[in-house]
């Protein structure tokens, strides 16, 4: 019976010591992928490629279901992803819209690309057309700020209908 009283008298001094709340992790740094992603937006909105792929963990990984790919590395990623976005679009925006849903280090949201196209799009050269998609995309940030995982997902029939390739 001593043992037990012994146990109970240590465990009520523990638990009023700490509230009753758990110990936190200090160690791992806590990043709000809201305020990274907004600062990655903020980034395509001035169209600077560099800052854009800046935002990369080294071992990134893009994928694009319209075309079934995934892309992987800050470089390969970054070239990837501004050579199919930004590069033959000018007046390029892409801004959230919607809903947006966040669990631990991953947000996903809904938004809404547009500009005019002017360039090839496989082997279709295209000139001045303005187009908007919607699409929906999912991004996980690690402990560093750095974005290891872009998955993006979109209406390419209506982009491609809006740049005159399809019907």
């Amino acid at each position: 019976m001593k043992k037990t009283m012994k146990f109970i008298l240590v465990f009520v001094v523990f638990m009023s010591c700490s509230n009753g709340e758990p110990k936190k992790d200090i160690s791992k740094k806590i990043v709000n992928v809201e305020a990274v992603l907004k600062e990655y937006m903020s980034a395509w909105a001035k169209h600077d490629k560099n800052q854009i792929e800046s935002f990369y963990d080294d071992n990134v990984i893009w994928y694009d279901l319209p075309s079934d790919y995934t892309t992987k590395g800050k470089q390969k990623v970054g070239k990837a992803i501004t050579d199919a976005f930004l590069t033959n679009v000018s007046g390029m925006y892409w801004v959230k819209q919607g809903d947006v849903f966040v669990s631990d280090n991953t947000i996903t949201y809904e938004w809404i690309y547009g500009g005019i196209f002017t360039g090839k799009w496989g082997d279709t050269s295209i000139e001045n057309k303005k187009f908007a998609i919607k699409g929906i995309s999912t991004t996980s940030v690690n402990n560093k700020g750095k974005i290891y995982s872009q998955k993006d997902y979109y209406d390419l029939y209506g982009f491609q209908k809006q740049l005159g390739i399809l019907e």
